[in-house]
């Protein structure tokens, strides 16, 4: 393979793993999951395990996380009895699929939890000393504030989800942006 065919190749794979690393995923996923995307064709277990350095066992398990999360799929290879994975491409259905499976319910168990406290709070609240009492109105305090974010998150959420699709490159180029370090008057 060209070196420069090779080096874009190896450099999509590692980002990804740094990627799917940030986002709470093992990074062996972004790995694969890059060597798929990148291939013209499907590949094989053994082909990915060669590609990313890994042991077979890894490359399975890994591959099944990524078939559950919709990012590849098992498609079948005339002659050949082995296991051969193609990546989804339509990373908007990728990202969709995620939030609506993982960030989703996540927010929704946060919120459900800072609203216990709250009550938990206010509930307690009567049977305090004074000084309990004021540090229970700092503590109710920063819970409304994390609810807050939380419900501002799960509205973002939705309304992400409700798209048909990714925003256009007018739409993203006609975001303002502020440059770093400076508020937006």
């Amino acid at each position: 393979m060209d070196d420069t065919l090779q080096a874009v190749r190896d450099s999509v794979i590692r980002g990804l793993g740094q990627l799917t690393d940030f986002f709470g995923f093992s990074p062996v996923m972004g790995h694969l999951y890059g060597a798929l995307l990148m291939s013209p064709d499907a590949l094989s277990l053994d082909a990915l395990e060669a590609i990313v350095s890994k042991s077979k066992a890894s490359v399975s398990m890994n591959m099944q996380a990524l078939e559950r999360w919709g990012m590849v799929r098992q498609v079948w290879v005339k002659r050949d009895r082995r296991k051969y994975y193609e990546a989804e491409s339509d990373l908007w259905k990728i990202v969709t699929y995620v939030i609506e499976s993982r960030e989703r319910r996540e927010v929704g168990v946060a919120l459900n939890i800072l609203e216990d406290d709250a009550r938990r709070l206010e509930l307690a609240t009567s049977s305090m000393s004074a000084s309990e009492r004021e540090l229970a109105r700092h503590y109710l305090a920063q819970v409304q504030n994390l609810q807050s974010f939380f419900k501002l998150a799960q509205i973002a959420l939705e309304l992400l989800l409700t798209r048909e699709g990714p925003p256009s490159l007018t739409d993203i180029a006609s975001v303002d942006i502020p440059e770093q370090g400076k508020k937006k008057s």
